[in-house]
C-alpha cells in the first residue's frame, strides 16, 4: 500500500466514532473519505529551506553582533546582574528601573553559574531572539512569503535581536502564546508561557494579561464539554497568573524614594514618559502619532491605516478582541505613562501575535467563500508592505552599526584604561555613565557608590558636588550626554574653572530605523597640572 493510500485509509478511520450503548437511539455518523487530492503534502525541501532562512538570519545577526557598542540600557542590566544577588535584585533594586526581572535573572545565572563575561551580552540577547525568529518562520499560520521576510523586519532582526535587552524575549513568549491558543485542553502549558511573558518587562504584563483574558474568552463556550480534570487545570492557571501579577506589582510599585516619585512630587519638568532625556516636554497625543508611526510603517497616516484595516479583519474574523486589547495597551502604556523609540517593537509584537492568532487555518481557507478569500488576500498584501518597509529600516541601521559607533562608552573605557585613569579617583555624571563601568571588573569612579546607576536618592552622578570635586580632586572627569555639542558649549567654561581640559571625545549614535534618536557621546576631560 502506498504512503497515501495508508493515510487516506487513517484518516477515514478517524473520522468515524463508534457507536456505545448510549447512543442506542442516534443516527450514525456518515463516513467521510477524504480524497488523495485533498491533502496538502509539503515536499521536505521547504523544510529545509526554513533551516536555510533561519541560518540567514542567525548569520546576519552574527555578523553584526561584534560591531555593536553595548549602550547604557543593556550595560544597567548586566551591572545588576553581576554585583547584587537574586533577592536584592528582586526586591530592591528593579522597583527603581520599573522591571519585573526575568532578563536580569537571566544573566545573573550566565554571570554566577557559568561566569560569563561582557563580551558574551550581545550573544545572550541574540540567543532569546532566535527563539522568537525560529518559531516566525517554522511554526506562523502566515505563508511562507510572509513570515520569511517578518523575520528580517526591523524589530525582529536588529531592535530585538542586536541589541541585548528584555525585550529580545518578547517575541519567542508572544509567539509561543499564539501558538498555544487554540489548545484550550491543556490551559497550564498557556498558563506558563503567559507567566514567564509577563516578568519580561510591564509591556510583557500587559500583552500577557490581554492574551490570557482572550484565551479565557474562546474558552467559555466550550467549558461544558471540558472533563472535570481540564476545569481544575484552568483554575490552577488562573491562581498562578494572579500570583504573577501580584509578585509583578510588589517588584514594580515604585518606592517613595525613587527618582521618578520625587519628579511628580515636585512638578518638575523631567517627568518620565512625559520629557525626553534633554526634559523637552512632550504631548501624549504626539506620543500616540509616535509609537503607531514607529511600529508600523514610519509615518502616521499608512499607520494608522494598516492598524484600522488590520483591525478590521480580525473582527471580519471574530478575533477582535486578542489583537485590539494587546495592541491597545501597548500604545496607550507608551502614549500616557512612558515609552521611548524602542518601545515601539512592543506594539509590533502585539499585532503579529494578534493576527497569527486570527489566521485561519488550512482547512478554514480551503472551504473558506471568495469574499473571505479576498479580505485574506487584502491582508497579505498589507503584510507584505509592512515588510518592505521594515526591512528597509533594518538595513539602514545595520549598515550604520557596522560603519559607525552605536555607543561612545567603549571608546572612552579603552581610552582610560590606556591612560591607566582607573588606578586614580575618577568622576562621572549621567545615566550613560554605566555602559563604560561594564567595561571594568569593578566600580572605577569615586563620586557613585555602585557600578549601575540607582535610580533614587540621593541622585548619585547626576548632580556636580563642587564641595566633594575639590575634596577628592580627581584627575579625570567622564560626562556622558545625548547632546554633546550643547553640553560643551555650556560646560567648557565651567570645567576649565575648576581647573579641567578636555582630553578625549567619544561619539556614539543611537540607531533607530533610518534615523538618530540620539546621541550617545562622552566627554573625558583631565585635570590639568600647573
Amino acid at each position: 500500500m502506498s504512503e497515501m493510500s495508508r493515510e487516506t485509509c487513517q484518516t477515514a478511520r478517524e473520522s468515524v466514532t463508534p457507536m456505545t450503548n448510549g447512543d442506542a437511539g442516534a443516527q450514525a455518523p456518515a463516513l467521510t473519505l477524504v480524497t488523495p487530492g485533498s491533502i496538502p503534502v509539503e515536499s521536505p525541501w521547504w523544510r529545509i529551506a526554513d533551516f536555510g532562512v533561519l541560518g540567514l538570519w542567525m548569520a546576519v545577526v552574527g555578523f553584526i553582533l561584534p560591531y555593536h557598542e553595548k549602550w547604557c540600557d543593556e550595560a544597567q542590566a548586566w551591572l545588576f546582574a553581576r554585583d547584587l544577588s537574586l533577592h536584592r535584585l528582586w526586591f530592591y533594586e528593579l522597583r527603581y528601573e520599573g522591571s519585573p526581572g526575568l532578563w536580569h535573572t537571566i544573566l545573573w545565572i550566565a554571570q554566577h553559574v557559568f561566569h560569563a563575561r561582557y563580551n558574551a551580552l550581545g550573544y545572550l540577547g541574540a540567543a532569546c531572539a532566535v527563539g522568537g525568529a525560529a518559531l516566525l518562520i517554522f511554526k506562523a499560520p502566515f505563508p511562507r512569503y510572509i513570515r520569511w521576510p517578518l523575520a528580517f523586519t526591523y524589530f525582529m532582526v536588529y531592535q530585538y535581536a542586536v541589541i541585548a535587552r528584555q525585550y529580545n524575549l518578547l517575541p519567542v513568549l508572544a509567539f509561543a502564546a499564539a501558538l498555544m491558543f487554540s489548545d484550550f485542553r491543556r490551559p497550564l502549558r498557556m498558563a506558563i508561557v503567559l507567566m514567564l511573558l509577563a516578568v519580561v518587562s510591564f509591556h510583557g504584563t500587559l500583552l500577557a494579561g490581554s492574551l490570557g483574558l482572550a484565551y479565557l474568552v474562546e474558552a467559555l463556550p466550550q467549558w461544558r464539554t471540558l472533563d472535570k480534570q481540564v476545569r481544575t487545570r484552568y483554575w490552577i492557571s488562573i491562581a498562578l497568573m494572579v500570583l504573577t501579577f501580584v509578585f509583578v506589582f510588589i517588584v514594580l510599585k515604585p518606592p517613595p524614594d525613587s527618582l521618578e516619585m520625587t519628579y511628580k512630587r515636585g512638578g518638575l519638568l523631567r517627568i518620565p514618559g512625559y520629557t525626553n532625556r534633554q526634559g523637552q516636554i512632550i504631548d501624549s497625543s504626539l506620543k500616540l502619532t509616535t509609537v503607531i508611526s514607529g511600529a508600523f510603517f514610519d509615518h502616521p497616516i499608512p499607520s494608522a491605516i494598516f492598524l484600522l484595516l488590520a483591525g478590521a479583519w480580525c473582527f471580519y474574523r471574530r478575533k477582535l478582541l486578542v489583537f485590539a486589547l494587546g495592541v491597545g495597551l501597548e500604545i496607550a502604556l507608551y502614549s500616557l505613562v512612558y515609552g521611548t523609540a524602542h518601545h515601539h517593537g512592543t506594539v509590533f509584537v502585539a499585532a503579529i501575535t494578534g493576527l497569527w492568532v486570527a489566521w485561519p487555518s488550512q482547512g478554514e481557507q480551503h472551504s473558506s467563500s471568495p469574499r473571505e478569500r479576498w479580505a485574506l488576500r487584502g491582508m497579505i498584501a498589507l503584510l507584505l508592505c509592512l515588510c518592505a518597509v521594515n526591512i528597509w529600516d533594518a538595513a539602514v541601521a545595520i549598515k550604520r552599526d557596522y560603519l559607525y559607533p552605536y555607543s561612545g562608552a567603549e571608546d572612552a573605557a579603552s581610552y582610560l584604561k590606556a591612560v591607566g585613569a582607573d588606578h586614580g579617583p575618577i568622576f562621572g555624571y549621567g545615566f550613560g555613565i554605566s555602559a563604560v563601568q561594564a567595561n571594568f571588573d569593578h566600580n572605577i569612579l569615586t563620586n557613585i557608590p555602585t557600578s549601575y546607576i540607582h535610580n533614587g536618592k540621593p541622585p548619585y552622578g547626576f548632580q556636580l558636588d563642587l564641595a566633594e570635586l575639590e575634596r577628592v580632586n580627581p584627575e579625570y572627569v567622564v560626562v556622558f550626554s545625548v547632546d554633546p555639542q550643547t553640553t560643551m558649549r555650556l560646560d567648557d567654561r565651567a570645567w576649565v574653572a575648576y581647573g579641567y581640559q578636555l582630553v578625549h571625545f567619544s561619539d556614539g549614535y543611537y540607531f533607530y530605523k533610518r534615523g538618530i534618536y540620539e546621541r550617545e557621546a562622552y566627554i573625558i576631560y583631565r585635570r590639568a597640572h600647573q
